[in-house]
C-alpha cells in the first residue's frame, strides 16, 4: 500500500471516530468541509454536555490510535508506515491548541470550571503557548538537521491566526 493511501486510511479512520461518537451519543453534524491536511466538522453541541463535546473531539485520535495498534498487531512489520502516520496525527490532534481536536477538549474541560467566556480566554492563551513551544522545538530541530522550513511556516501560520 504506497504511503499516500495510508494517510488517507489514517484521516478517514480519524475523522470516522468522530462522527461515529457524535451518532452515538446523539449530536448532530452540522458540516463537513474538507481541508488541505484534514477536516473540518462542525457539530451542534447546544443540547449535550461539555463531557459529550469532548468525547466526540477525543475519538478520533482513540480511533485512529486503536486502529493503528490493531494494524501492527495483526500485519506486523508491514504497518509500520501506517501505524506511524496514524499515532504522529493523533498525537498533533491532541494538542492544545484551538482548532485542534486537543484545543477542544481543553476548551470543554476549561467550561466545566470557568464561565465560557473566560474558558475561552484560557484557552486561547494555553494554545499560543503550546504553539510558541512547538516553534521554539521545531526551529531546534531544524537548525541541527539542515530541514526543510515548511513545518516552521506552519507553525507560524497558526500562531499568526491565533494572534488574530
Amino acid at each position: 500500500m504506497t504511503e499516500v493511501l495510508q494517510f488517507v486510511i489514517a484521516f478517514i479512520i480519524h475523522e470516522s471516530g468522530h462522527f461515529i461518537s457524535a451518532g452515538l451519543l446523539g449530536v448532530p453534524l452540522v458540516s463537513f468541509t474538507p481541508v488541505s491536511i484534514g477536516a473540518v466538522m462542525s457539530f451542534d453541541f447546544s443540547n449535550k454536555s461539555y463531557i459529550s463535546e469532548a468525547i466526540v473531539h477525543a475519538s478520533g485520535s482513540a480511533l485512529g490510535i486503536a486502529f493503528a495498534l490493531l494494524s501492527f498487531f495483526i500485519i506486523g512489520e508491514r504497518a509500520t508506515y501506517f501505524l506511524g502516520i496514524s499515532i504522529t496525527l493523533s498525537a498533533i490532534n491532541l494538542l492544545p491548541i484551538i482548532g485542534f481536536d486537543g484545543g477542544g477538549i481543553t476548551k470543554c474541560l476549561l467550561s466545566r470550571l470557568f464561565l465560557p467566556d473566560t474558558a475561552w480566554r484560557i484557552c486561547k492563551a494555553i494554545s499560543i503557548i503550546s504553539i510558541v513551544i512547538l516553534w521554539t522545538a521545531v526551529l531546534w530541530i531544524e537548525l541541527r538537521t539542515d530541514g526543510n522550513m515548511a513545518l516552521m511556516v506552519f507553525i507560524l501560520s497558526l500562531l499568526v491566526g491565533m494572534l488574530k
